[in-house]
């Protein structure tokens, strides 16, 4: 039963069932997105979720790998992910502007499924390797930012000795550098 409705669970998804997968949990289930720290519960939380990603990734699929059992009512699913970014992905501290990349991400979801229905789920995956398939640096950028700290770091080096003088190239570099790091990091809000 509890494998019927696993496979079940992301038929769903892969199809864009989403409302169909709503009977699937019971009202009061709590699902986790482990590397964000999102929560939503039941059906609705788990639709909501589910058009999150489908927004990101219109052709995102996702594969079962393998159905480890945990116990009665615990199952630990191993997915491969995959899909084409076409959409923003706003996640937590990270907002990745779409880039067409095609992303395969290695996910693993525990199940806890009670008397038919699943009554928790928790999904995580390595976020480093999300961050580096979807990020899109602007090298162009980055090297023009990067030239000007190199022209900066010259002159705070000629300054050695003048406090203002230091202060000064200072207050310049600053800008150069937070300048440098949003093009090397875009997906960083901050």
């Amino acid at each position: 039963m509890s494998e019927t409705l696993i496979r079940e669970y992301y038929a769903c998804f892969n199809e864009r069932r989403f409302q169909d997968a709503t009977t699937l949990f019971r009202e009061d289930a709590v699902l986790e997105n482990i590397p964000f720290g999102k929560k939503h519960s039941g059906g609705d939380g788990y639709v909501r979720f589910a058009q999150e990603w489908n927004v990101a990734f219109p052709d995102a699929t996702l594969v079962v790998d393998r159905v480890d059992r945990r116990g009665d009512t615990l199952f630990d699913v191993h997915l491969v992910g995959a899909g084409t970014h076409r959409g923003i992905l706003d996640v937590g501290m990270f907002r990745f502007q779409p880039n067409g990349a095609q992303a395969t991400l290695r996910l693993r979801e525990l199940l806890e499924i009670k008397d038919g229905t699943i009554v928790s789920s928790s999904l995580s995956f390595e976020l480093n390797d999300l961050i580096a398939q979807l990020s899109t640096v602007d090298y162009s950028e980055l090297a023009a930012r990067l030239e000007r700290i190199r022209q900066l770091t010259d002159e705070l080096a000629r300054a050695q000795g003048n406090s203002v003088l230091q202060r000064d190239v200072a207050d310049r570099l600053g800008p150069q550098l937070d300048a440098a790091r949003k093009a090397l990091r875009p997906h960083y809000k901050r």
